[in-house]
């Protein structure tokens, strides 16, 4: 029998990773956010906001990497439930697919790839 600790345990965890998923989220809109703003502020090199992509990207991969350990510590809950896990065992299983996967859920891709999309339009649209 699992105990209600190891569930709050996992449960807590769960929470984590996804408010560290948020909080990626929120960090690549900003900086689009900035990007944008430098790109069409008075007398300044537009170009230069093409220096947000990078950082853009890495924000992308975090948020993959904490949904990833996110639905794994879903499926360590799920194990857990069921009696398939020795108590107080913190170690979900990850395979490489699944950081795939995640990468291109759509509650990662629709908010990095548009962030990452317009400061490349307006970066080389302005004159």
């Amino acid at each position: 029998m699992v105990s209600e600790k190891h569930l709050d345990f996992i449960q807590s965890a769960i929470a984590r990773m996804g408010a560290n998923s948020f909080q990626m989220k929120a960090w690549n809109v900003g900086l689009a956010t900035a990007a944008i703003g430098f790109a069409a502020a008075k007398d300044s090199h537009s170009r230069a906001a093409v220096f947000a992509l990078a950082p853009g990207f890495v924000f992308w991969c975090l948020d993959a990497y904490y949904l990833r350990l996110e639905r794994a510590f879903r499926n360590l809950y799920k194990d857990a439930v069921a009696g398939r896990v020795n108590t107080y065992v913190m170690e979900p299983s990850l395979t490489s697919r699944m950081w795939l996967t995640a990468f291109f859920r759509p509650s990662v891709l629709l908010v990095h790839a548009v962030a990452l999309a317009v400061i490349f339009t307006v970066t080389y649209s302005t004159p």
